[in-house]
């Protein structure tokens, strides 16, 4: 199971790919990213009986409710602007399932999958790449992920899915690089003609 910074950057990667430079937009972002770490608020029901693992992976790790929550967001987003709504809908859905992917691929020995294809199904799913480190958290509170045991899965967090994110962001810089380099300056006055004319 990755961390909650595993999944954020697994929510950043989707942002990148679905987004440009100039059709960026804070709304966007920030379902992109709630939607990458949404599926984990199963846990605060446990909070009030004392065991945070009675419903985690519940669900709330479902493709379905991947497509509820854009669903959600495209009929709340402002309509003042369709595409951007639509962008939202779609990324935040895709980050939502994003997660649940995540935990499909990356069961820790002795826990359960995740029921990805519920309400047609209650199966649960899930298997070990081995791509992601072991995240280490107990029962006693939010606060018990916390420890160093953590620091080995987090790195590996950080080196695999902290490396798409980079190489979206180059492959960005890169590709605003040629394009820059494609479009004539433009002259701003007449003496800016002139001199291009000279």
């Amino acid at each position: 199971m990755p961390s909650p910074l595993g999944h954020i950057l697994a929510g950043t990667a989707v942002y990148l790919t679905g987004t440009r430079r100039g059709s960026r937009s804070g709304l966007i972002l920030s379902v992109t990213l709630l939607g990458s770490i949404l599926p984990d608020c199963d846990f605060l029901p446990g909070i009030l009986i004392g065991d945070l693992r009675t419903f985690h992976h519940g669900v709330s790790h479902s493709l379905a409710l991947a497509v509820l929550f854009g669903l959600l967001i495209f009929f709340f987003s402002p309509r003042r602007e369709k595409d951007i709504a639509l962008r939202a809908a779609i990324l935040a859905a895709s980050a939502y399932a994003s997660h649940v992917i995540l935990d499909l691929v990356s069961v820790n020995p002795g826990t359960r999958g995740v029921p990805m294809l519920w309400p047609l199904s209650a199966q649960q799913y899930g298997l070990e790449l081995h791509l992601l480190g072991y995240f280490h958290y107990s029962d006693r509170g939010i606060w018990s992920v916390i420890r160093w045991d953590n620091v080995s899965a987090l790195s590996r967090e950080l080196v695999v899915i902290g490396s798409l994110v980079l190489l979206l962001l180059w492959r960005e810089r890169r590709s605003t690089q040629r394009l820059a380099a494609h479009i004539p300056e433009v002259p701003h006055n007449k003496s800016d003609k002139l001199i291009g004319v000279l």
